[in-house]
């Protein structure tokens, strides 16, 4: 049993593809191949999960090799800021967030439409008073 009515499916549809257009999602397509595409970033979380299954691998032993787990704890420490702090990774993050914010908005949006009622952080200073919390 379908839950949404094929009205629903229908806006649905073309909000999606009104979503699909904004310039936003084509800015993090385009990172999101970068990243994928950059043979220096996926080496390094390569080698982080390496380190990390070492480390899983130590402290699930019944004799931890305590040199091998530092070294790598050192190492997944290392490649953590590596890979964080990565032109590659920091650009996509940056256009993750921008398009969860487009997304959070439309889930706000939708949700005032069919309420009339706007979501806040709960302390109500974004919503200026138009929040259930203000009630």
């Amino acid at each position: 049993m379908a839950i949404l009515t094929e009205e629903m499916t229908k806006y649905i549809g073309l909000l999606a593809d009104t979503v699909k257009n904004d310039p936003r999602h084509a800015e993090l397509m385009d990172a999101l191949e970068e990243y994928e595409r950059s043979e220096e970033l996926n080496s390094l979380i390569a080698m982080y999960n390496d380190q990390q299954d070492i480390l899983q691998e130590e402290y699930s032993s019944q004799n931890p090799d305590n040199e091998r787990k530092e070294k790598a704890q050192e190492l997944v420490s290392r490649l953590y800021i590596e890979i964080t702090e990565h032109p590659v990774y920091t650009g996509y993050m940056r256009k993750k967030e921008a398009f969860d914010s487009l997304f959070s908005e439309i889930g706000a949006e939708l949700q005032y439409q069919i309420t009339g009622s706007r979501p806040c952080s709960h302390d109500c200073s974004s919503c200026h008073s138009g929040c259930s919390h203000a009630e």
